[in-house]
């Protein structure tokens, strides 16, 4: 029989990399840009895997062959403006 997860079950091992994870796939679902190497892209793919003890994500680029590791992604803020890809 199960029962509740203790508390300290219900964190994150890692605090900063699952809000990162958090918000590719807010960007993902608000069709809102990201950024990668510099040019807004969009998310067409994000995966999620078990490494060891943690979470890595994979994201995938429309218009980009292949995985991309999701620490090399970041957020485009509302007020960010850039070049479109």
């Amino acid at each position: 029989m199960t029962g509740p997860v203790p508390g300290e079950q219900d964190q994150p091992n890692d605090p900063e990399r699952y809000r990162h994870h958090l918000l590719l796939l807010k960007s993902m679902h608000c069709c809102r840009p990201v950024v990668y190497q510099g040019l807004n892209q969009f998310i067409s793919c994000l995966t999620a895997n078990r490494d060891g003890g943690r979470i890595s994500m994979s994201v995938y680029l429309a218009g980009k062959p292949g995985a991309i590791d999701s620490s090399q992604i970041q957020i485009k803020h509302a007020a960010q403006e850039g070049k479109t890809a």
